[in-house]
């Protein structure tokens, strides 16, 4: 197993206007023999969580059609809670994003990643040139990619120290202690 063994990885994307895809199925295949642990929100890891599926969305979508806007609070909020932790406790974010399609969580998470310095990797659909303005003004250039095979590409020679961590935003743990 190579640096990344033990390490956390969470996996950022739309869920809500564009469907989720299976990018993070080809993540987690794609780097399976790493040892590198990832959170996906489409399979959220605490022992009791709130269910995040198409058909919530649905409901909750109807929710606010009915003004209910109380439920959708305290629903959402406890989601929005979940997920910001797993971006506190992971060491590093995989994010895809489609530029032309809001997506608020995935905004605020990957937001949350960069303030505390962690590795941001983030594929682009269409094309890293795509990069939305204000996301080119938070992370180096290096951590935006065309696509998602080319993150895991980028994740693989790292695992195999062909590339040299950015001491600027990585703060692996010894082996022993993760």
């Amino acid at each position: 197993m190579g640096v990344l063994q033990k390490t956390r990885c969470y996996l950022v994307g739309h869920m809500q206007y564009a469907e989720p895809g299976d990018w993070r199925q080809q993540v987690k295949e794609g780097l399976k023999d790493t040892g590198i642990i990832f959170y996906d929100p489409l399979d959220k890891p605490f022992i009791s969580d709130i269910d995040e599926t198409a058909n919530t969305r649905d409901f909750l979508n109807k929710k606010l059609e009915g003004g209910n806007f109380d439920y959708v609070y305290k629903h959402m909020s406890s989601i929005r809670r979940s997920d910001l932790n797993l971006v506190d406790r992971c060491d590093f974010v995989m994010a895809h994003i489609v530029p032309h399609v809001g997506s608020w969580g995935t905004t605020e998470e990957i937001s949350c990643a960069n303030r505390m310095k962690k590795p941001v990797f983030v594929s682009i659909e269409g094309g890293r040139h795509k990069v939305p303005l204000w996301l080119a003004g938070m992370l180096p250039s290096y951590y935006f990619f065309d696509n998602v095979k080319k993150i895991v590409d980028t994740i693989r020679e790292i695992d195999d120290s062909k590339r040299v961590l950015d001491p600027d935003r990585w703060r692996l743990l010894k082996k022993e202690y993760r």
